[in-house]
């Protein structure tokens, strides 16, 4: 009995053939995160945005192409950010908003949202006061820090605005800019 069984195992694995896995690529996975000792929370309070966790998209109404009126004109919308539970040694920090430069204008953030999306457009973020601060892409605003208070907490009214950065009207198509908040003190 034990013979015939070995040999039917060794005769099956000896005429099976190789087993192929196909490779094709299906999506991407992306994983982001950093290790502090020591961080505030970030959220998003306005209009036209959603929210998921630290995570916020500003919604732009549609517009057309021929409706911005020239080179660095747009709509904007704006945007208060919130910053609470900061470690009580902070009293203030500085935004570097990390993100791709546009090309045309390396002052706003460049529109990724890859094949057939608009061209010719970018965004700026922007503070307006006390005094007025452009977020430049991957560059650290020291010009204009965020206050936290005794209740560890502190705000940023800030605006992104959807400019035209050409000559030529922008063409159609959707826009995605992805800037990461970054959080100096």
């Amino acid at each position: 009995m034990k013979k015939s069984l070995l040999a039917t195992l060794v005769a099956t694995v000896l005429t099976t053939g190789p087993v192929h896995a196909a490779n094709y690529p299906a999506g991407t996975v992306t994983l982001n995160g950093l290790v502090s000792d020591t961080t505030c929370n970030v959220f998003a309070n306005s209009n036209n945005i959603s929210t998921s966790g630290s995570n916020t998209t500003v919604i732009f109404a549609p517009l057309a192409a021929s409706a911005f009126g020239g080179i660095n004109q747009g709509p904007q919308q704006n945007i208060d950010l919130g910053f609470s539970d900061c470690p009580e040694s902070i009293t203030s920090l500085n935004l570097m908003f990390a993100g791709t430069a546009d090309a045309d204008n390396p002052e706003a953030f460049a529109n990724s949202a890859g094949s057939g999306s608009a061209t010719g457009v970018a965004v700026v973020l922007q503070r307006g006061y006390p005094a007025p601060t452009v977020f430049v892409p991957n560059q650290t605003a020291t010009n204009s820090p965020v206050a936290i208070d005794a209740s560890r907490q502190g705000g940023l009214a800030l605006s992104a605005q959807l400019i035209q950065t050409t000559v030529t009207e922008p063409t159609s198509g959707p826009v995605i800019v992805y800037a990461t908040v970054n959080m100096v003190y």
